[in-house]
């Protein structure tokens, strides 16, 4: 992976603050440090929040961090002469002029991003629409059923059967009502809260709503669950998305390369000692995998699986953006996600999220 550019940044005011909540969202780039000689400039709130070092004395910034570059937001002689006179430092440093023009590359790309995101949440979205329409047709056909029951009993006056009748629509109702919910949760955007999440009802959630899309196409979605899992500090809507992205994938896979036809997702719990691949140094973690005995993904493909835009699939609607949103969704869960995968032998992706209460700082 290359190594991120290291950014400074002089001035912490209204130009300085937007520059930096831009970056901030932006791979690639560490913010090393912050200057302004107004201590009250709204950009060291910000800053500190992040982690990010913050300086009211402009001539101690490069003795704080070792910068690539140097950006100036201020305009102000007396922050930005004493690294103008250096000759170190001056190739390194960006007047204000050329950050209006950085700011407004990164905006658009931030804008452009967002409409990405939104893509591939309505391309998952249709690709749970036939599994939405099975699903809500199946409840459909009871209460279909037994109503035209209830209208034989109801004739031959056998009132206690017309009472089981409307109990058994009652329940189809019910399931219709639960299922129209879930679905329309799914396509809403995620809230920014979290709570305590049971990973393995998740689990069973995400097999409810696909499973019988998958069955149509002779694939066999199998779950092995543990038998207790401490609960997860996440969303379960978007864990669920997430999940629902992998599965997807696996699906498409298959049915691309008419190889394979069986999906496995399990949990456990893992103890996280000297494990690289966990979310924290020596602690424990809920585990989610997903496997497929699909084709596998070519080696020199994996490196860049998980970057925004890059996709193996052919030309069509699909936006790259998939993996990168399940990444980046994991990611801010204090969590990991990691592929493996050998050609002609399947692919594994691996979820692992700390136990609440147990997050990374």
């Amino acid at each position: 992976m290359a190594k991120p550019i290291a950014v400074a940044i002089l001035g912490a005011g209204t130009d300085g603050t937007e520059l930096l909540t831009t970056l901030l969202n932006v791979p690639g780039i560490e913010i090393l440090a912050i200057a302004d000689r107004d201590p009250s400039s709204p950009g060291f709130e910000i800053a500190a929040a992040a982690g990010i070092l913050t300086t009211t004395d402009p001539v101690r910034l490069p003795l704080l961090c070792r910068a690539d570059v140097i950006l100036d937001t201020s305009g102000d002689p007396q922050m930005v002469g004493p690294i103008q006179r250096n000759r170190s430092l001056r190739p390194k440093l960006l007047d204000r002029p050329a950050n209006r023009l950085t700011q407004r590359v990164l905006t658009q790309y931030r804008r452009g991003q967002a409409q990405m995101l939104q893509a591939e949440r309505m391309t998952v979205m249709g690709n749970l629409l036939a599994s939405a329409a099975h699903e809500l047709n199946n409840p459909l056909l009871v209460v279909t059923g037994y109503a035209a029951l209830a209208g034989s009993h109801l004739r031959a006056g056998a009132l206690e059967d017309v009472r089981n009748d409307v109990s058994r629509m009652a329940e189809a109702a019910d399931r219709l009502r639960a299922l129209t919910a879930r679905f329309l949760q799914f396509g809403r955007p995620a809230p920014k809260g979290t709570t305590l999440c049971d990973v393995n009802a998740c689990v069973r959630d995400v097999k409810r709503m696909l499973e019988h899309d998958l069955q149509r196409l002779d694939i066999h979605l199998v779950t092995a669950m543990a038998s207790v899992l401490p609960p997860v500090l996440a969303d379960p809507q978007v864990l669920e998305e997430v999940l629902v992205n992998l599965v997807t994938n696996a699906r498409e896979a298959i049915t691309s390369s008419r190889q394979g036809y069986v999906i496995t997702c399990d949990t456990m719990l893992g103890a996280g000692d000297d494990d690289e691949d966990g979310p924290g140094e020596g602690r424990p973690y809920v585990q989610i995998r997903v496997r497929d005995d699909g084709p596998g993904i070519p080696l020199v493909h994996l490196p860049r699986i998980f970057e925004p835009l890059f996709t193996t699939k052919s030309p069509g609607p699909n936006t790259g953006m998939g993996l990168a949103i399940c990444y980046g969704t994991i990611t801010a869960l204090s969590g990991t996600i990691t592929c493996e995968s050998k050609p002609e032998q399947g692919t594994l992706f691996t979820i692992r999220l700390p136990l609440a209460g147990d997050e990374t700082e």
